[in-house]
């Protein structure tokens, strides 16, 4: 579904489809485990979702949202291993990769075990009682009340504080906060069916490239962890590789981050 086509749905029918892609990159990762795409696209569709639920202003959609959310940092380190996997599959030699995959399966194996068990059946059954309860007591048509105005001078004034933080500090967990406080605004723009503006197409080139610098951060931290793991220490040649593919990420990150910067300096 493209971002055209969600302008012109219901806030309801837009999350019965966002729930439908849910489903589908869940069977996804249950027919092909230890593949990071159907994980990466489960992790966005949550996003999408929780990004949607900020338009609506009552205290069960906040629950709801916290709800996602909660799920999307519990499946967060397995996604980051996931991702990290198919990096190497696509950077080192055949050799290289039968050795990595020991410390790899070591590490990985509590987090990649937490997302099993996470979208299993006996507890995919109980996030559906909640979620498409909730679903069922949305109107199937959207009110028209008019855009809160109230909410979205919060959003803005959010932001607004958000990046002056960011610019001056540079904090990490600043940065992590990024992509939804982004999407909120985002949301709260698009649910209006304002025509596309300055404002909402930076929105979300703010939140892509934020998702980039989130997954290449997180890279560089586990290449530095698996670089450093003791089935490795003979190996230096391959260590001194995983560090430059640690650096390569980083410099990936820190341009995402860059184009984040010259976005945010746009908005007011």
């Amino acid at each position: 579904m493209s971002e055209d086509d969600s302008q012109h749905l219901s806030r309801r029918l837009l999350l019965v489809e966002l729930s439908k892609q849910l489903e589908r990159t869940r069977a996804e990762w249950i027919a092909t485990p230890l593949q990071s795409g159907p994980m990466q696209r489960f992790d966005s569709s949550i996003a999408a979702i929780t990004s949607q639920l900020h338009s609506i202003p009552t205290a069960d959609s906040n629950k709801q949202s916290k709800r996602w959310l909660k799920l999307q940092q519990k499946l967060s380190a397995g996604i980051a291993w996931l991702t990290l996997v198919d990096l190497l599959r696509n950077s080192l030699s055949k050799r290289d990769l039968q050795y990595t995959a020991s410390p790899l399966g070591r590490l990985s194996e509590t987090s990649i075990s937490r997302c099993n068990r996470l979208l299993s059946r006996d507890e995919w059954k109980r996030v559906k009682q909640w979620w498409f309860g909730y679903l069922d007591s949305l109107p199937h048509e959207d009110l028209e009340v008019g855009l809160d105005v109230t909410a979205l001078e919060k959003a803005q004034h959010r932001l607004l504080k958000l990046r002056r933080r960011l610019l001056k500090h540079n904090l990490d967990k600043d940065w992590n906060k990024l992509e939804q406080t982004v999407a909120q605004l985002r949301s709260l723009l698009e649910s209006e069916r304002l025509s596309e503006n300055h404002t909402i197409t930076a929105c979300r080139e703010i939140e892509r490239s934020t998702t980039a610098w989130r997954r290449a951060n997180a890279n560089a931290e586990n290449l530095k962890t698996l670089a450093n793991s003791p089935e490795l220490d003979e190996r230096t040649d391959l260590i001194e590789y995983l560090f430059e593919l640690r650096a390569i990420e980083k410099l990936r990150g820190h341009k995402h981050r860059e184009v984040v910067r010259d976005l945010l300096l746009t908005l007011s």
